[in-house]
C-alpha cells in the first residue's frame, strides 16, 4: 500500500502524525473508474484569486505539444487515501493535463514522491542537474520506505531531459517539512509566541530551500513556465468536536499559512523579474473552511479527495491559463465527448463505443477534422485526407490504408442502419492517428481528445 503519513486514531493524535501544511503538485486516469468529482462542488469552494489580467499561456515550440513535468510530493504524485500501488492516481496534475488538451497536443511527465521534503526535492533535482544518479536514501533518510520512490529517484537522466524539455513545470513542496510544529503542539506546553516563532523559523528555511529548486529546474531550461502552490492547512478550527488544538494555536497555523503565501507571491516576483515566467498559485483560501469537504482529514489523512484535487486543478489551470475549461454536458444516451482542435464535436449523430472503440460516423469525422472525403460506393471504401496524409476504410476490413501502406485494426469499419438510412462509422482513434493527429482518451471526464 501507499503510505506516507501515518495513521492516527483521533484529531489529537492526527497532528503528531500529519504534514499538516500539504502542498500541490502530479499522470492517468480515475482512481474511481471514471466518476469525476462534482466539478460544481469545487466550482463552489473556489473564487480565482488571480491578478486581473489572464496570465499568458505557456507556448511549445512549433508543431511540438505543450511538454508539462510535474515535480514534488506526495499531492504531485495524486495520492488519495486508501490507494495502492494498482491504483491509477487521478490528481490535480492530470488535470492540468486535461486542460492543457483542450488548448492543443500536451504531454505530462510526473516525477511526484510520496514523503518528499525540500531538501530532498534539493537534491533530487540537483542529481538531475549534474548528471547523477543517486539512491532514495541519499536523497532522504527512509524514503526508500516509500512506495515507488526508488524507482522514481533512479530517473535523474530522464527528470533532467525532460525539464530541458518542459514547457511547463508544476511544483508542490513542504507540506512533510512542518511535521515538528504539530509534535511541538502535541507534546503542550507551548506558548502560542513559542509556536509562532518556531513556525516562522521554518518558514524562513523554507523559502531558501524552494528557491534553491526553482534555480535548479530554471538553469536546466530558463524558458520554462513554473507555477507552484502555496499550503493550505487541512485541520479545521477548533470546535465542540475538534478539541486537537486551540483557537489561538489555530489563528497562529493560519497566520502562518498567510505568512507562507505571501513569501511564496514575493519570490515568484523575485524570479518573473529576472526575466523568468515563475508563478505562485493560491490554494490556502480555497481550502480554508472546508477542510471536512476537501480533505480526508475526518479520516485521519490529510490529502485532498477528488473534490479537493478538483480544486487545486482549477487554480493551477487559472494561474497558467487565466481559466478553467468544464467538459460539456453530456446528452441522453452519448457515452462520451468529443473534442477536436478544441472544439467540442458537433453532429446530429452520437459517437458509439463498440468492443471499447469509438466510431463516428464519417461524414461527421471528416466535418470534425476538417478533412476531405471521398466514398467509393463499389467497394465501399471511404478515403480522408489531411495534413497531406490519406487513410482508406474499407467496410468490414481489419485492416486500413495509411498512405498507401496497410495497417491492421483492432475493429472495422461498419455500417449501421437508422430511420431506414445506412450510415458509414469509422474508427475515431485509428483515423486520428492515421492523419498524424494526438489522440487521448481522458476516462475521467469521458472525454476523446483530437488535435492535429
Amino acid at each position: 500500500m501507499f503510505h506516507s503519513i501515518r495513521k492516527p486514531s483521533s484529531l489529537a493524535a492526527l497532528l503528531a502524525a500529519a504534514a499538516l501544511l500539504a502542498v500541490t503538485a502530479a499522470a492517468g486516469s480515475a482512481v474511481a473508474e471514471g466518476n469525476r468529482t462534482s466539478a460544481g462542488a469545487a466550482a463552489a469552494g473556489l473564487r480565482l484569486y488571480a491578478a486581473a489580467a489572464a496570465p499568458a499561456a505557456p507556448k511549445a515550440e512549433s508543431n511540438e505539444p505543450l511538454h508539462i513535468v510535474a515535480v514534488g510530493d506526495s499531492l504531485t504524485v495524486g495520492y488519495e487515501l486508501g490507494m495502492s500501488t494498482a491504483s491509477v492516481p487521478y490528481g490535480y496534475a492530470e488535470r492540468v493535463y486535461e486542460q492543457a488538451l483542450y488548448h492543443g497536443r500536451a504531454d505530462l511527465k510526473n516525477y511526484g514522491i510520496i514523503a518528499l521534503k525540500t531538501p530532498g526535492l534539493g537534491k533530487f533535482l540537483q542529481a538531475a542537474a549534474g548528471g547523477k544518479t543517486i539512491t532514495a536514501e541519499d536523497v532522504q533518510a527512509d524514503l526508500s520506505t516509500y512506495p515507488l520512490a526508488p524507482e522514481t529517484v533512479a530517473k535523474t537522466a530522464a527528470l533532467a531531459a525532460d525539464l530541458k524539455q518542459a514547457d511547463l513545470v508544476t511544483v508542490t513542496i513542504g507540506g512533510n517539512d512542518f511535521t515538528p510544529i504539530f509534535d511541538a503542539i502535541k507534546q503542550g506546553g507551548l506558548t502560542d509566541a513559542e509556536l509562532g516563532d518556531k513556525l516562522n523559523a521554518m518558514l524562513d528555511g523554507y523559502i531558501p530551500q524552494l528557491e534553491g529548486s526553482l534555480r535548479t529546474i530554471l538553469g536546466l531550461n530558463p524558458k520554462a513556465t513554473i507555477v507552484f502552490a502555496d499550503q493550505y492547512l487541512p485541520v479545521p478550527a477548533p470546535s465542540v468536536i475538534n478539541k486537537a488544538i486551540t483557537q489561538s494555536q489555530y489563528d497562529v497555523l493560519t497566520a502562518g499559512v498567510d505568512r507562507l503565501k505571501g513569501l511564496d507571491e514575493a519570490l515568484a516576483a523575485k524570479l518573473t523579474k529576472e526575466g523568468y515566467d515563475v508563478r505562485a498559485v493560491d490554494v490556502s483560501k480555497p481550502f480554508r473552511g472546508k477542510e471536512l469537504t476537501y480533505t480526508y482529514i475526518a479520516k485521519g489523512d490529510i490529502h485532498p479527495n477528488q473534490y479537493g484535487y478538483d480544486l487545486m486543478g482549477r487554480a493551477f489551470a487559472d494561474g497558467i491559463w487565466g481559466s478553467y475549461r468544464e467538459p460539456a454536458a453530456l446528452s441522453a444516451g452519448t457515452p462520451l465527448r468529443v473534442v477536436v482542435n478544441g472544439a467540442d464535436l458537433k453532429g446530429g449523430n452520437k459517437p458509439v463505443l463498440k468492443n471499447g472503440t469509438t466510431f463516428l460516423p464519417m461524414r461527421d469525422v471528416a466535418n470534425a477534422l476538417r478533412a476531405t472525403l471521398n466514398w467509393e460506393p463499389k467497394t465501399r471504401t471511404a478515403t480522408i485526407a489531411s495534413n497531406g496524409k490519406k487513410v482508406a476504410f474499407t467496410i468490414g476490413a481489419n485492416t486500413m490504408k495509411v498512405d498507401g501502406q496497410t495497417v491492421p485494426l483492432e475493429t472495422p469499419a461498419y455500417l449501421q442502419t437508422s430511420g431506414g438510412n445506412a450510415y458509414t462509422y469509422l474508427p475515431l482513434a485509428a483515423l486520428s492517428r492515421g492523419l498524424g493527429y494526438q489522440v487521448e482518451y481522458r476516462k475521467p471526464i469521458a472525454t476523446v481528445f483530437i488535435n492535429s
